[in-house]
């Protein structure tokens, strides 16, 4: 691949520009932790507030999580009183901190806000029983930068997810539909926006989804192959020489994404996907999953299964994506069924059977998986199925 082939399939990917501008929250280093956001939020959702637009942010937040409830179960738009850092534990019991509660005559909303749809260790149980006390109706809501359905667990995949995208999204549109607000209040529609800004539109560092783009690209024009070498930092100046300083940005940037991409695969892997092939075995096939390479062959999630392993080295069924899957389809000779490498689309999972020395092209994408896929998608397993069957 020659340097003008590779610059003219990744420079479209490269749109941020080097300057990132100012950002009053990177100036500050704010919003590092939920209580710093909780703030903002809180600011957002009162009503009456120095934010001078009354009643608008608690309402669009209120029809966001209505849209996540049965229409019957709707909370009414009505005034909420709004409050912080409300133990929700019942006497005796200890503590367990909600970031924030709204409440009006006979509604509850219990907030957990967090980096990801997580509940982290935060009693989802002990949250509802708290805002039906005195016999009101009650909504936990986990309010996230990141959606992540896998991580929802000990009742939390029944709470209402609102991420700061969607609900700042709302609020800025509504803002800017009203011709008089941003000149009637600069500063706080200065603030509003810089918010918008860092925590959702991604303007001052590229996306999740478009670094996965550029790791794409890479692969298809041959230069996945980089990763592989054992001093990232050397790797990466090369790279930067031929292409400047924003590529070398996204690689840096493509590598952390790749790992979280990782580290989420393996946990959907071990909490879904295991469960879910053997009880369509009617046996303990998977035994555990890992995630232990190195170097090129480092993004591949292992299923290890009641098979030997095979004399090639590598567990019997895996899952490769990104650099390691462009290597064992276009590299490495271990692999003798492969996609075609004009066919291939590494924006997606590929699955190996190293019995069969096959590599084949899953219906899931890298983003969905960013995205957070669903506990009940099943397509992993019917592929693995398939796969282990030889169909």
């Amino acid at each position: 691949m020659t340097g003008h082939d590779l610059a003219s399939q990744l420079l479209p990917l490269l749109g941020r520009s080097l300057d990132a501008g100012f950002n009053v929250f990177d100036v500050m280093h704010h919003g590092t932790h939920e209580k710093q956001l909780s703030n903002v939020f809180r600011w957002l959702f009162e009503v009456g507030g120095t934010h001078n637009f009354e009643e608008l942010g608690q309402h669009l937040f209120v029809e966001q999580v209505n849209q996540s409830l049965r229409p019957e179960s709707a909370l009414p738009l009505v005034t909420y009183a709004v409050r912080q850092e409300v133990n929700t534990a019942e006497i005796g019991d200890g503590g367990d901190i909600a970031d924030i509660v709204l409440e009006s005559d006979a509604s509850v909303i219990v907030v957990e806000n967090y980096g990801t749809s997580d509940g982290h260790g935060h009693g989802y149980d002990g949250y509802l029983r708290f805002g039906q006390r005195d016999g009101k109706t009650a909504t936990a809501v986990m309010l996230c930068a990141e959606e992540d359905r896998s991580r929802l667990t000990d009742g939390w995949e029944q709470a209402v997810v609102v991420t700061y995208e969607r609900f700042l999204d709302l609020l800025v549109t509504e803002l800017n539909r009203d011709a008089k607000y941003a000149t009637q209040n600069p500063e706080q529609y200065a603030f509003i926006s810089q918010l918008h800004r860092k925590f959702a539109s991604g303007k001052e560092r590229m996306g999740s989804k478009d670094v996965l783009d550029f790791v794409t690209a890479m692969c298809a024009t041959g230069e996945a192959g980089r990763w592989r070498e054992r001093n990232q930092d050397v790797a990466a100046e090369r790279f930067a020489s031929d292409l400047a300083q924003q590529v070398r940005e996204r690689f840096a940037e493509g590598r952390e994404v790749l790992q979280i991409v990782k580290a989420r695969l393996r946990t959907y892997g071990n909490t879904i996907v295991r469960k879910q092939v053997n009880e369509s075995m009617g046996k303990e096939f998977i035994d555990k999953v890992t995630a232990g390479y190195s170097g090129i062959y480092q993004w591949s999630i292992n299923f290890e299964t009641s098979e030997e392993r095979d004399s090639f080295g590598e567990a019997r069924l895996q899952i490769k994506f990104g650099p390691s899957a462009w290597f064992a389809n276009e590299q490495d000779a271990h692999w003798k069924r492969k996609v075609e490498p004009g066919t291939a689309d590494y924006s997606r999972l590929f699955l190996t059977r190293a019995r069969n020395h096959e590599l084949r092209q899953s219906a899931v994408t890298l983003h969905e998986v960013l995205d957070g896929l669903s506990p009940t998608d099943t397509r992993l397993r019917d592929e693995i199925i398939d796969l282990l069957q030889g169909s």
